[in-house]
C-alpha cells in the first residue's frame, strides 16, 4: 500500500481525531428518539464503542436500544447479548418486532472469558451488548473492544454502574441513565467528542405514561377465601361445647 492510500485508510478511521472535522457525525444510526438523536449529534456512533452508565439495573436502559437492536437484528445482523442481569422478556421483544433467531445470549464464567467474547463478537460483525455486572475491565481491555468496533465498522455497548464514572474510559460516547418518574429516562452526556459534557435530555419510553395503581383500585372483582379456623381456636371450640353440656 502507496503513503498515499495508507495515509487516506488512517482518515477513514473512527479513533483518528481531524481538528476541526464534523463529518464523524455522518457514522451514526438514530436513536428513534429525535431529542436523543440531538444530543448525541446524529444518535448512536456506528463505528465505535458506547458506554451506558445506569443508575440501577432494569430502569429502562436497554429501551433505548430496542429501535437499534430492530435495526440490525431485521438485517440478519446476530445481536448477542453477553452476561445480562436478567433473563430476556421474549414477549417485549417481540411486541418491539425484534426476530428472536438472531438473538444470542451468552453467560462468561471469569473476566477473561468475558472478554474474549466480547471481542470476538465485534470481530464476527455482531452487534454486541455487554453488561459489566461481575468486575469492571481495565482500561486496556476496553480500549481492545473499541479498536474492534472501529475496525468491524459496528457499534457495540456496554452497560456500567455508576461506580465506573470513578474511571476513563476509551468508549467514544459515554452517557449516564437516571430516572425519576414511571417510563422517563434522565440522559446526561459524560463523553463525545464535539460536545461538551454535562449536555442532558429525556426520553420517554414506548410513549407511554404510566403510574402504579393500589390493588383495591383495579376494576375488577377481588374475593378472598374464607379463613379456615386455626387448631387453637378448634380446640377451645370443642372445649366449650364440653362445658356447656
Amino acid at each position: 500500500m502507496s503513503s498515499k492510500n495508507l495515509l487516506n485508510a488512517l482518515f477513514l478511521r473512527q479513533d483518528t481525531w481531524q481538528g476541526r472535522n464534523r463529518s464523524l457525525r455522518k457514522h451514526t444510526i438514530s436513536t428513534g428518539d429525535k431529542n436523543l438523536d440531538n444530543l448525541l449529534l446524529g444518535g448512536w456512533p456506528v463505528s465505535a464503542l458506547t458506554e451506558l452508565v445506569s443508575q440501577q439495573d432494569g430502569i429502562g436502559e436497554l429501551s433505548l436500544l430496542l429501535p437499534t437492536m430492530k435495526h440490525y437484528a431485521c438485517r440478519d445482523t446476530l445481536c448477542v447479548w453477553l452476561d445480562p442481569p436478567y433473563q430476556p422478556y421474549a414477549p417485549s421483544l417481540v411486541n418491539a418486532e425484534i426476530p428472536l433467531e438472531q438473538l444470542l445470549v451468552v453467560r462468561s464464567k471469569n473476566s477473561k472469558e468475558w472478554l474474549w467474547a466480547a471481542e470476538q463478537s465485534i470481530r464476527s460483525n455482531a452487534i454486541l451488548f455487554a453488561w459489566t455486572n461481575n468486575s469492571r475491565p481495565r482500561y486496556a481491555e476496553l480500549r481492545k473492544l473499541q479498536l474492534a468496533a472501529v475496525e468491524s465498522y459496528s457499534p457495540a455497548f456496554l452497560f456500567s454502574t455508576e461506580n465506573s464514572l470513578k474511571a476513563p474510559s476509551p468508549a467514544r460516547l459515554r452517557i449516564g441513565l437516571q430516572t425519576h418518574k414511571a417510563n422517563v429516562l434522565s440522559v446526561t452526556l459524560h463523553k463525545l467528542k464535539g460536545k461538551n459534557p454535562g449536555a442532558k435530555t429525556e426520553v420517554i419510553l414506548n410513549n407511554l405514561q404510566t403510574e402504579r395503581t393500589q390493588l383495591e383500585q383495579l376494576p375488577v372483582n377481588i374475593s378472598y377465601p374464607p379463613k379456615e379456623p386455626s387448631t387453637y381456636q378448634l380446640l377451645q371450640n370443642d372445649e366449650s361445647q364440653h362445658l356447656n353440656a
